[in-house]
């Protein structure tokens, strides 16, 4: 029976799953058992076996578990590429397990990763009641510099005891099994797992995930009016090597889509739409760091925006833009974020050929906040002339802490100035306040 320990192994990656309660499917009377998965790496080496570490625990009275000589989990990198992998038990031992309790044994299976799959990956373990985990695979076969495996500890992962916990894969046994089970010692966490522990399902560094802030909001000054954004943005493509800087590892399609709807008319028209495609080169992390600053991330690229309309009403702008963005602070703690997005105007439309003179050439965004509390985010504009400009804030706060269960943000928006919509780029519109749900931050 291997043990677990804080060495790494020289030759399968044991990679981390977060914990999951499960139990036998047995009378109230019976006992349970919890089983685990222990949490993974932030990057494996997808050159090698993939290794899953699963931890048995008792709970209660002195019991015979079986244990499965397989162990599946879907893998999926995005919504069309997903892949079923089948694991075989590799930690010698009978089918059945004798525990008794606070014991806990721990067995390992392995199976090859698929080289269709790329990048970040979400692992969803088949029959196991386990919340699904986020790794990113390495098929360059080099984790040098990737962060150490984390290990939690088995006891700390395991159910307390009385809760409640479904079905899963094992089940009692009713003969005995032969030899004396081991417990698995306690081993406390790699730096930086508590973190990922916490890390969203929707990362930053998924495939295809949220661009800017998506939000729906209404608000009543001068008539009754809504706004509301979506965006997204897709990797084109995904390369070998998840630390590359290269430009087509890091080529990014966005796309963001804005609309005013005005509530006040009858037949309830949109006053604008506006409509963003773009494609850029993206770095979520630079590895420029130093001081206060933790991160610095980088986007530069082209940029369409228009209302897609004809005659007086057209509007049109093309852009090159950099935003770097830099992150002060603790990630899981109240921190800075300082976004400034510079561009260049590569031609305008007749009907807006002034747009500078309203917008300038940067939106500056300063957020200051906590992940799973309030976050206060303003985008700034200044014009070249005069005192032409713009103030779009929102404040936001997590949903979940209102209503459990539920997820995005509740959000409160303040816009004043010009141009709050292509249309507008050069009138001055009444101040609004709105309030609506926010999805992503």
């Amino acid at each position: 029976m291997p043990m677990l320990s804080n060495s790494p192994r020289p030759i399968r990656q044991t990679v981390l799953v977060l914990a999951a309660a499960a139990a036998c499917a047995l009378p109230a009377s019976a006992v349970h058992a919890a089983v685990n998965l222990l949490q993974p790496p932030r990057v494996i080496d997808a050159s090698k076996p993939l290794t899953l570490t699963l931890v048995v625990s008792a709970q209660e009275h002195t019991r015979q578990y079986l244990v499965p000589d397989t162990l599946e989990v879907d893998a999926s990198a995005d919504p069309v590429n997903t892949a079923r992998l089948s694991l075989k038990r590799i930690t010698p031992g009978p089918a059945a397990i004798r525990l008794r309790r606070g014991e806990h044994r721990a067995i390992e299976y392995q199976g090859a990763i698929p080289e269709t799959l790329r990048g970040q990956v979400r692992l969803d373990p088949v029959g196991i009641d386990a919340a699904p985990v986020l790794v990113t695979l390495n098929l360059a076969g080099d984790t040098a510099t990737a962060a150490a495996p984390a290990r939690a500890s088995a006891a700390a992962a395991a159910p307390a005891p009385g809760a409640a916990t479904p079905p899963a894969t094992l089940a009692d046994a009713d003969s005995d099994a032969d030899g004396t089970p081991a417990a698995v010692p306690a081993v406390q966490p790699a730096p930086g797992s508590e973190t990922m522990a916490r890390a969203p399902l929707v990362s930053e560094q998924s495939r295809l995930t949220f661009h800017e802030p998506v939000y729906f909001a209404a608000g009543a000054h001068g008539g009754g009016n809504a706004k509301f954004q979506f965006s997204l943005r897709y990797r084109l493509f995904e390369g070998r090597d998840p630390g590359s800087r290269a430009l087509l590892d890091n080529l990014y399609l966005g796309y963001t889509q804005f609309s005013l709807w005005d509530l006040s008319e009858e037949s309830k028209p949109f006053r604008d739409t506006n409509y963003r495609p773009s494609l850029f080169y993206y770095l979520s992390d630079t590895g420029v760091r130093g001081g206060p600053l933790r991160q610095l991330s980088l986007a530069t690229g082209l940029e369409h925006e228009s209302n897609g309309r004809s005659g007086p009403e057209s509007r049109s702008i093309n852009t090159v833009f950099i935003r770097p963005t830099f992150h002060f602070g603790k990630a899981d703690d109240y921190h800075w974020t300082v976004s400034p997005k510079l561009y260049y105007y590569l031609n305008k439309a007749d009907e807006n050929g002034d747009i500078a003179h309203y917008r300038g050439y940067m939106d500056l965004r300063v957020a200051y906040g906590r992940p799973d509390s309030w976050e206060l985010a303003a985008t700034l504009r200044k014009g070249t002339r005069d005192w032409y400009g713009s103030v779009d804030a929102q404040l936001s706060y997590p949903l979940a802490r209102l209503i459990p269960g539920t997820g995005g943000y509740l959000m409160a928006g303040y816009f004043a100035g010009y141009g709050e919509s292509l249309l507008d780029y050069n009138r001055k519109v009444p101040w609004q306040f709105r309030i609506g749900y926010m999805l992503n931050r």
